[in-house]
């Protein structure tokens, strides 16, 4: 084995364990920073390549912490725990219905916010409610398993829904609108059939009714966002869509418009802070809402595409592509279930942002053009967006959850999880790829 193909794979591998282990508490964006640096020390990758990769992923990392910052001011402002305290109100005492609308609530924030977002504030706040209602602990783990898990799965029909989503639209120049005619139907198919799946493994636990007595003390509390801050809320985000479709025709960086409505609702809420009083016990600083955003993702974003790069200078992305193009050459829907399962697999077991760097490398270096290539490029999405939670090693939302759960005293343990998460995440990347497949032969495609 030639020296740079086996320095790096080791420093991929050694990258991959400092971003799960987390010796010392060290943080992602550190974790893949060093295995940066030793790829470019070492010499995989020139600085070149580096600075390309900076060009490849500005618009993502950047959109991603747009997506947070407006995550975490909503939620300052009492949007979130709004929106939970609606559902549980609109569910009338019914614990299936309240299954249910919590599942939409959780698919339409992840949808609007991003997977990660849609876990890291709405998970404490499922938990809360459902610890408040009398719930017991097996009921518990329906709502959380369906929250997790539909965060993660939602994730697909906006370019904006998940980064490595921004990654591929911005590396094969398709438009938000593309995107979305795309995966849009693949999203309800596979939202609906893990919303089934997961209350198959839960029916049993799932109580039919819940003390309405709890719930119209909790439904009710004094102040959570006045009427005026609501539907400055709501405009924004609509102003927000709107201008992911009309400055995406024209491959305007997305990341523009979500910084910018971003900025708009810190200001208001600078603005009127004095008046919104308290969420959660506590009324949140501006300092407070910086603290909460993760501001090393860009440095994590750039540097695992840094590390990517050397595994394409060592020749092993040629690898992954002969099996992307050898199974995507299956019959029928094979063609598209096969290189979306060998995503999947990936995904599961070295996180769904490598492995979507990966895959983009893969299939440029296979040259596919019209129908393969539009197959190609959203068996990619597929398999990064449903496969990773497969394993929880897969998914930075699945690892959220389960950390969340863990500080609030909820222990999953992996073998309960894999019991679920394995095989819903088999049947989403199933029913995604049929719907795919369906789309592809009514002569849908992108090039």
């Amino acid at each position: 084995m030639e020296y740079i193909t086996a320095a790096a794979i080791a420093i991929f591998a050694a990258t991959l364990f400092l971003m799960i282990k987390r010796p010392r508490g060290l943080r992602l964006g550190y974790a893949a920073g060093i295995g940066a640096a030793a790829s470019l020390l070492v010499g995989t990758v020139s600085l070149g390549q580096a600075a390309q990769s900076f060009l490849n992923i500005w618009d993502a990392a950047l959109a991603f912490l747009g997506i947070v910052a407006l995550s975490v001011t909503l939620d300052a402002m009492g949007f979130f725990k709004w929106a939970a305290l609606r559902v549980v109100k609109i569910a009338r005492g019914s614990g299936l219905r309240l299954y249910i609308y919590v599942t939409l609530l959780t698919a339409a924030v992840s949808i609007l916010f991003a997977n990660d977002s849609a876990v890291l504030i709405l998970i404490p706040i499922v938990l809360e409610i459902v610890t408040c209602l009398n719930v017991d602990s097996k009921g518990k783990l329906a709502y959380l398993f369906s929250a997790g898990l539909i965060a993660d799965t939602a994730a697909m029909p906006l370019i904006t829904s998940n980064p490595i989503n921004i990654l591929s639209a911005d590396f094969f120049k398709y438009t938000f609108v593309d995107h979305l005619i795309f995966m849009g139907p693949i999203a309800v198919a596979t939202i609906t059939s893990s919303l089934l799946l997961v209350y198959l493994f839960f029916r049993k636990r799932i109580p039919k009714a819940y003390d309405m007595e709890a719930a119209d003390t909790l439904s009710n509390p004094k102040t959570v966002i006045s009427p005026n801050l609501l539907k400055i809320c709501f405009t924004t985000l609509i102003a927000i869509d709107i201008g992911y479709v009309l400055t995406s025709l024209n491959r305007f960086p997305v990341s523009i418009i979500i910084c910018s409505g971003a900025v708009f609702l810190v200001i208001v809420y600078w603005f009127t802070s004095k008046q919104i009083g308290s969420v959660n016990g506590k009324r949140k600083g501006l300092i407070d809402l910086a603290k909460e955003i993760n501001w090393d993702i860009l440095l994590f974003m750039l540097s695992i595409f840094i590390v990517v790069q050397g595994l394409e200078t060592a020749g092993i992305t040629n690898l992954l592509a002969s099996a992307l193009e050898t199974t995507s050459k299956l019959p029928s829907v094979l063609g598209v279930f096969g290189p979306s399962m060998v995503v999947t697999v990936g995904a599961s077991f070295m996180n769904n942002w490598p492995m979507t760097i990966l895959g983009i490398l893969s299939i440029q270096h296979i040259g596919a053009t019209g129908t393969a290539l539009t197959r190609l490029v959203f068996s990619n999405v597929i398999g990064n967006n449903l496969g990773p939670h497969f394993f929880p090693l897969g998914s930075l939302a699945i690892l959220i959850w389960m950390e969340t759960m863990r500080r609030k005293g909820v222990h999953v343990s992996l073998k309960e999880y894999l019991k679920v998460g394995a095989a819903v995440s088999i049947v989403e990347v199933l029913v995604a790829s049929i719907v795919l497949w369906a789309e592809l032969n009514a002569g849908f495609k992108l090039f």
